[in-house]
């Protein structure tokens, strides 16, 4: 008997990727689902995905996928678990949070999340449990605080051109980032203008990415130095006429404040600071100066660097001291999360939130679970965690503090997760 096609599914990427692809997902039944696609007409997506996503089912179906809660019935780290019922297991959290709270005050109830899944609902609800209970806050630096501080402080907002107009510019430099294992879909309009427009791809980044690979031109600058490698370029631009003055007339707040401070911020002087030669600054300068429709795709690798702020803030200013920012395929883009003007009131309960109420690092997450003072400030120990959306026995800082602070016995943890993670483990 022939069976009858699947049905298509139409709905949206939930992972941390500045895509936020568009998806066509084959329904199987009312219980499977088979391969996801990217939507042919959704004109960014362009029916491409990633490689993960593509084969999003095999997570789903996974014969390891968690489908019930379980209970530790051994040493802390052992990994032995029981089956219980739903209400079982949210009773259990729910007391263990209330004896916590009674014990030692709301604070030592500490919610830990991040962006397993990047959906507004099932990603920050958890902020309004955190408010509404007096929780401890978190404080969320461990992957984009520095690079938000630096373009907030440049730019002003999360706002640039769309990314589909890459496929419009004559260069592009990819500033910390490597779109091939991180952002698939831009790939698709960088080849896009280099096939139809002959644009140069230019990409800055301390290793040799994939990216890097298929560039025309790689500067391999040291690790931490885009802001040097930035104020030598702008240095360039005031230096030899190409820098828009009118623009940054209406449009910057201290021009000329800036040209003076870059007087001394010659190629020679960043080339002994960033190890680059002098004279492919001075030529990756003379390019971005002379392209009308130059287009700088900042990425995350700025958080990489304790200085990350500032060189993402450096970078920011190329654009505007350029004047590209008018031209279609020009500018630079980081982030357009301020566009939607989404109210996340009722989402994260912000009407609810004190900001007395103490605020734990997560990029401190060892020193807060083994009672650093620094950390923990004149409040209660943390006695009982939610963590969700995240695994950070891997990927917090210092993971042997980490692990030590979650194998403490008076220290009760649920982790909301689908499968096994070592943070569940223990």
């Amino acid at each position: 008997m022939d069976t009858a096609p699947p049905s298509i599914v139409h709905t949206a990427c939930p992972h941390d990727c500045p895509s936020t692809c568009a998806l066509e997902v084959e329904k199987l039944d009312n219980h499977h689902v088979g391969r996801s696609r990217g939507a042919a007409a959704n004109n960014y997506t362009a029916g491409v995905i990633c490689e993960k996503v593509s084969r999003y089912a095999e997570r789903v179906h996974h014969p390891d996928r968690l489908s019930q809660p379980l209970k530790r019935n051994g040493a802390k780290g052992g990994g032995e678990f029981t089956p219980v019922s739903w209400d079982a297991a949210l009773d259990e959290v729910a007391e263990q949070f209330t004896r916590a709270a009674q014990r030692f005050g709301s604070e030592s109830v500490w919610p830990l999340y991040y962006a397993g899944t990047m959906g507004l609902v099932q990603r920050d609800g958890i902020e309004r449990l955190r408010h509404v209970m007096r929780y401890s806050r978190q404080h969320s630096t461990i992957c984009t605080a520095l690079v938000d501080a630096g373009w907030l402080a440049g730019v002003g907002a999360k706002m640039g051109p769309a990314p589909r107009e890459m496929g419009e510019s004559d260069l592009i430099i990819v500033w910390g980032s490597n779109p091939p294992s991180t952002q698939v879909n831009a790939m698709t309009h960088i080849a896009r203008a280099r096939r139809t427009r002959k644009a140069k791809l230019v990409v800055v980044d301390p290793y040799r990415s994939s990216t890097a690979k298929i560039a025309d031109m790689h500067v391999m600058l040291k690790p931490g130095t885009d802001g040097a490698l930035a104020c030598a370029i702008m240095h360039v631009l005031f230096r030899d006429g190409y820098a828009d003055r009118d623009y940054m007339r209406r449009h910057a707040d201290a021009p000329a404040e800036l040209e003076a401070h870059l007087a001394t911020r010659t190629p020679a002087w960043a080339a002994a600071i960033t190890g680059l030669p002098a004279a492919q600054i001075e030529a990756l300068a003379k390019l971005y100066g002379t392209t009308q429709r130059a287009f700088i795709r900042v990425g995350y690798g700025f958080s990489r660097s304790r200085n990350g702020a500032a060189n993402a803030h450096a970078v920011s200013c190329l654009a505007t001291v350029g004047g590209k920012w008018p031209h279609r395929g020009g500018g630079t883009f980081y982030s357009n999360g301020d566009i939607y003007k989404i109210n996340d009131t009722l989402i994260k309960g912000t009407d609810r939130l004190d900001s007395s109420i103490r605020m734990l690092d997560m990029s401190r997450t060892g020193p807060v679970l083994t009672g650093d003072k620094s950390d923990l400030g004149d409040g209660p120990p943390v006695t009982a965690m939610l963590v969700q959306n995240m695994n950070p026995a891997v990927v917090c800082p210092d993971s042997k503090a980490v692990r030590a602070g979650f194998m403490r016995d008076e220290l009760c943890v649920c982790v909301h997760e689908q499968f096994m993670t070592d943070t569940a483990k223990l």
